[in-house]
């Protein structure tokens, strides 16, 4: 795994917890958006060789990003419950 990699999952996770903390309408969607084109790019840009290989495990990757991604989003949506 690539630095680019790394970078591409950290901002899809920031961009989903701003998601749920800042954003009231239409959140689910700008989360769902960001998981989905950071978790892509960061596949393709930063771990082609497991694109490459193995687009099982590269989906397989992309899910479990999304359900870690959907707890962030969810305890940025707590969060701002917790605000309001």
């Amino acid at each position: 795994m690539s630095l680019i990699a790394i970078a591409f999952f950290l901002l899809g996770f920031a961009a989903s917890w701003v998601a749920g903390r800042y954003i009231a309408r239409g959140a689910a969607a700008v989360q769902g958006g960001a998981i989905g084109v950071c978790g892509v790019a960061a596949l393709i840009y930063g771990m082609p060789g497991v694109w490459a290989t193995s687009v099982t495990w590269a989906i397989v990757a992309l899910l479990v990003y999304g359900l870690i991604g959907a707890l962030i989003f969810r305890s940025g949506q707590a969060a701002r419950e917790k605000a309001e």
